[in-house]
Formats: structure tokens, sequence, C-alpha cells
């Protein structure tokens, strides 16, 4: 039976004490006390021997997970993954691991049996308006550093990251209406209508409309699902005389859904009807016409993951990330 090799064999092997292997390996900031010849003998040595670290050992020594959890709305929506995406990224360079744990039918009890059961050392939180303020009641303290992405600021300990979605939506809403868009509908993310009318989305775009003395038209609203979201549009394109010039969309898989039912009844895009999505998510760039949208960019994901693990490191203070949406103008809107 083949022997595991262990941080032993590594240091023997380089030459070097234990703790000095632990350090390099870990490729954390304290691994830079030792010379670049010193780091490069260890890992020639552990990957000579075959070494593979093991995080749960590791852990214990520590008295760390380090952990990341993510908790977010089945299905994943779009932005919340283009955000997984770069804070796994950020957090790998501090040697933590992102998990991924969907929250169902706004159950929002795996969160706290996650956290009390000692399975991460921070969590991100990016779920509904209801859920995070549903969070917030059930924990008025934050038992670890935790990240909350949307929703009313509250609580006692948790960071929050508060995105102007209303000065977002007025932003867009006001493009349309520069290009020559006079008749601007929204399409839902919701499966029903009673549930699209309290999404803040449809409400800034009401006031919106009616604030300019118009009339808001709900084109269509359904589960945001790309399949679910093209069969909707296409049977409000369809039934609905006169068709709108412009649509607002509450996510992108809507926006997407849209624009493949368009084409199914050539309904040009823009020419016919511009379409605005919300999430800048990457199927936005793949789209043909590319995809106008309402979100965040990278730099901004960055900023804010900045500022977190600052709270991981227990080197910040809690407090509010106020982070702008912004309007990404492509090929959908540019006629």
């Amino acid at each position: 039976m083949t022997r595991h090799v262990g941080l032993v064999d590594v240091a023997a092997r380089a030459g070097v004490s234990v703790s000095t292997a632990s350090y390099v390996l870990s490729d954390n900031h304290r691994s830079e006390r030792f010379t670049p010849e010193t780091q490069e003998r260890v890992r020639n040595a552990a990957r000579d021997l075959g070494y593979v670290r093991n995080r749960a050992a590791r852990s214990l020594r520590l008295g760390k997970t380090r952990t990341v959890a993510l908790f977010h709305d089945a299905p994943l929506d779009r932005f919340v993954e283009r955000f997984q995406l770069r804070a796994s990224r950020r957090l790998s360079e501090h040697d933590y691991q992102l998990v991924s744990i969907a929250i169902v039918d706004g159950d929002i009890s795996p969160i706290n049996k996650f956290i009390r059961a000692g399975a991460c050392d921070a969590a991100i939180i990016a779920i509904s308006r209801p859920g995070v303020a549903q969070v917030i009641t059930t924990q008025p303290e934050a038992l670890v550093p935790t990240l909350l992405v949307g929703g009313e600021p509250g609580g006692t300990g948790y960071d929050h990251v508060v995105i102007d979605e209303r000065e977002g939506v007025s932003h867009a809403m006001a493009t349309l209406a520069q290009a020559g868009r006079t008749s601007v509908a929204f399409a839902g993310q919701l499966p029903t209508r009673e549930g699209c009318w309290l999404d803040p989305r449809w409400q800034i775009y009401r006031d919106c409309q009616t604030r300019h003395s118009l009339t808001p038209q709900l084109l269509f609203t359904a589960s945001p699902f790309i399949g679910d979201a093209f069969r909707a549009a296409v049977q409000a394109l369809q039934t609905t005389n006169p068709l709108p010039d412009a649509v607002y969309c509450a996510s992108d898989r809507t926006a997407i859904g849209l624009m493949l039912a368009a084409r199914s009844l050539s309904i040009d895009v823009p020419n016919d009807i511009a379409v605005i999505g919300t999430g800048n998510s990457a199927e936005s760039l793949e789209m043909d016409p590319s995809l106008s949208s309402l979100g965040l960019d990278i730099s901004q994901i960055d900023d804010i993951m900045r500022h977190f693990w600052h709270r991981i490191d227990a080197t910040a203070d809690a407090g509010q990330i106020p982070v702008p949406w912004k309007l990404f103008s492509r090929g959908s809107t540019s006629s």
C-alpha cells in the first residue's frame, strides 16, 4: 500500500523545516519572508513527491475553515453567477474557497444552520429582498463576517452592498426616451403578475412612467428561465397591438427570451423593439445583437470583494458599500 506523502516528506526533500514548507505551500503573505530560492526548492520538492495539501487538517490546526459560503436563490441569477465567479477568483488569491448553497422556496433556515455549525469563516448572502430582511430578523447580529448583496440595510455587524437600482432603472428609461422610444413596456422575472407587482424593478419602472405621465405596461412576466420567458414573450408579441417600441426587462434571462421570441416572429431588435436587460451577464455579450443591460462591471465586484476580504481578515469594520448600477449600451438598443 502506497504511503501518503506528507509535509514532513516535502520538508526533508527540500532541506527546510516543516513550518517553512507549510508557509511556502500556503501561498500567503508569510511565505515572502523566505528567499525565492527556498520557495522554489520547497515547491519543486512538493511537485516531485506528488504532495497534495490537506485542507481539512490545516483547518483544524488553524481553527479556520478557509471557506466562504455564498447563499443564493434558485435558480442562480445571472448577476449572482457573475458575482460568484469573480468572488471565487478573488478569494482563491488568499487560499480561501467559495462554496455555493441554493436557497429553495424562500427557506432561509440553511443559512443560520450552516453558519452556526462553524462550516464557514464568512458568508455572502445574495437572495431576494424579503429573504435578506428575514435573515436580519432571525439573526440581528452577524455571527461571522457576512456580506448582504441587495435588500435594505439593517442588523449589527453586517456588510451591506447597497445597489442604487432606482437610479439605474431611471437612467435606462431616460436613455430610451432620448433615443426617441415613446412606448416602453416592462417584462418581469416572476411567474405571476401578482408577484411581479411586488418586484422593486417593476415598481421603479412604474414610478418612472407615472412621473412622465405615461401608462405603465406589463408586456409579460415569467419565471427566470429562458425557455419560460421565450414562450411567454411569443404569446405577448402575438397578442399585443400595438407593440411597444422598447422593453425594459427585470433580468437578462427575460431579455434573452424576449429577443429570441422576437427573432422567431421576424420582429427586428432594435429597429422594431429595443431591449434592455438586467444583470450584465456574460450571455448579454453573446447575443446577436448584443444585449444592453444594467448591472455591475468587474471592477465594482473586485472593489466589493477587496473590502470584504479586509472584513474576513479582521482589518476593517462592517459597513455599507454603495454601488451604482451602470447601463451597458449595446446592439439591442442601437438602431
